[in-house]
């Protein structure tokens, strides 16, 4: 098992390295027809007397990356509101939960952190399904089907009958919710092609992964005194909406807008000779069990993928573990209400889109000294990772912050705008590990992502188990200063 996953890693660096020289080299050594269709979208390359190879024209604007600007923009936003719904609905129920144990008449520490672990653990399984499919039929039917079954699922938890069914949809909700957190990074990856464009639209969709969680439980501590159902009709009411703008998206996977075209050209011509690069080669580069177990091979056996997969891991953990202190600190402290207890995520998310301008202004200075060829800026890791080094000392910060002014005789603003601080750090480690992780894997980073998914779901589903019997053996302050030595 270890040699054919690292044959398929292998695979993949290869074809990452040497695809585009293949392409001019099978130009140049084939007889070239380069029979260029009518309106210059496609070109036929004759590999030999049965084979021609369709591939886009150079500038063709059937090519995502050379699409109008505003079927990239819909695309775009749309891809980034689908990840935002996944992400509320991974903590949505946190400030929800006393409620409706209370009305499944349920109890136990323990119990109360279930409708978020098995949401998470939806979020482990659906990744090693989902990226690689969509690096095979593409994205917009894996998302489309997903979110379809996503949104069903949100309305079964509003119905839900007891905690055993309100369980399983949330299972469910996770499974099909895990699609959008890394299909949606290749779709980025698939328009933006310059490092430019991709690292200001990847900005967009680490914040929609990241704040996603952060809104969750303001939403359910708001809406809650009218009932736990309500939190999910809200929203279900959010994703129905998304669910109708994703019907009028475009397919943006290359590889397979050019199986399609091959495939009319076969029809229309009636000739079988008409092929696409990825019907050439995909059976011979992977069986299917290598594409399923693709984002595993790549979280064991490529280094970039598990050392910012692990960090990812921990910010993510963290982020999480707040939704279960904040109640015990925000509650236990200064005797908040579960509304009152919902509003202090906001400086969270403020810090998290402070976050996003921040990467943007790094991103002008980084261009205006590649302009000046500054010695710097020759290696690409310079271009995502300093942010990162700073953001890992925020976290540190925010936490000690917030261990040693949550006391009743310190002002609840003091440990509240430590998450201004937090939400800052983690949400730029987000930013910049999982840019520069789309950079090195373009049309594999689906699959790349999907292995920083499944090993942080897997702590934030474990991680916030530990969160009352820590504060319960510690007390607030040093069960939170643990965390910042950690």
């Amino acid at each position: 098992m270890a040699s054919e996953t690292k044959t398929l890693t292998a695979q993949i660096a290869a074809i990452l390295s040497s695809d585009k020289n293949e392409r001019s080299d099978k130009r140049s050594l084939a007889s070239t027809e380069n029979n260029q269709n009518s309106n210059g979208e496609y070109q036929i390359v004759e590999l030999s007397q049965n084979e021609l190879l369709v591939e886009f024209q150079e500038n063709s604007p059937k090519n995502p990356p050379n699409w109008a600007f505003n079927k990239k923009f819909y695309n775009a936003v749309v891809g980034l509101f689908i990840v935002l719904n996944s992400g509320i609905s991974s903590a949505l129920p946190s400030n929800a939960v006393p409620a409706i144990m209370q009305d499944f008449h349920e109890s136990g520490d323990q119990q109360k952190v279930l409708p978020t672990a098995v949401f998470l653990i939806g979020y482990v399984i659906g990744p090693l399904l989902f990226s690689p499919l969509s690096e095979t039929i593409g994205r917009k039917p894996v998302l489309l089907w997903s979110f379809t079954v996503f949104v069903l699922a949100t309305l079964g938890c509003a119905l839900a009958p007891n905690w055993s069914s309100l369980l399983v949809f949330r299972t469910i909700c996770g499974l099909a919710g895990a699609a959008p957190q890394t299909v949606v990074g290749g779709i980025y990856a698939d328009l933006f092609f310059d490092l430019r464009s991709r690292g200001r639209a990847m900005a967009m969709y680490m914040s929609a992964c990241s704040f996603g969680p952060i809104l969750g439980p303001i939403i359910s501590g708001c809406s809650v005194k009218y009932g736990w159902r309500w939190t999910f009709r809200i929203d279900l009411i959010l994703t129905g909406v998304t669910w109708l703008a994703l019907l009028f998206t475009s397919e943006t996977f290359g590889p397979a807008l050019l199986k399609r075209q091959s495939a009319k050209l076969r029809k229309d011509s009636g000739s079988n000779r008409y092929f696409s690069r990825q019907e050439l080669h995909l059976d011979s580069r992977f069986t299917p069990m290598e594409i399923i177990t693709r984002p595993i091979a790549m979280l064991f056996f490529e280094p970039i993928i598990t050392s910012t997969s692990i960090y990812i891991a921990l910010a993510y953990s963290l982020v999480f573990f707040y939704f279960q202190a904040y109640p015990i600190i925000f509650g236990g402290v200064y005797n908040f209400t579960v509304e009152q207890t919902s509003l202090t995520y906001i400086p969270i998310g403020v810090g998290a889109a402070s976050s996003g301008f921040v990467a943007l202004y790094y991103d002008i200075i980084y261009e205006k000294a590649k302009k000046l060829n500054k010695a710097w800026t020759s290696s690409p890791e310079y271009h995502r990772l300093p942010m990162c080094c700073i953001a890992g000392p925020c976290l540190t910060v925010s936490m000690f912050w917030l261990a040693w002014t949550a006391k009743s005789t310190v002002h609840w603003a003091a440990p509240v705008m430590s998450g201004f601080i937090f939400g800052y750090g983690f949400q730029t480690i987000f930013i910049s590990l999982l840019t520069y992780v789309t950079d090195a894997y373009k049309i594999y980073s689906a699959s790349a992502l999907a292995a920083s998914v499944i090993l942080r779901s897997i702590a934030g589903a474990l991680f916030p188990l530990a969160a009352d019997p820590l504060y319960e053996s510690f007390g607030v302050s040093w069960a939170t200063s643990l965390l910042a030595f950690g």
